[in-house]
């Protein structure tokens, strides 16, 4: 997968683009939802995929 700016994730759990995530070769490592807390890194997508 190529790099590219990634503004921000949506959290699966309630649908909120989330913008505190780290990104390793396109995947996400680590990220967290101030809405619902979640911060299981694959409970996150990135948009368009």
């Amino acid at each position: 997968m190529e790099e590219r700016d990634i503004e921000f994730v949506v959290c699966k759990q309630c649908d909120t683009p989330c913008y505190q995530f780290d990104l390793h070769r396109g995947k996400i490592v680590s990220a967290f939802c101030s809405v619902c807390g979640n911060d299981e890194a694959d409970e996150f997508e990135i948009p368009g995929e």
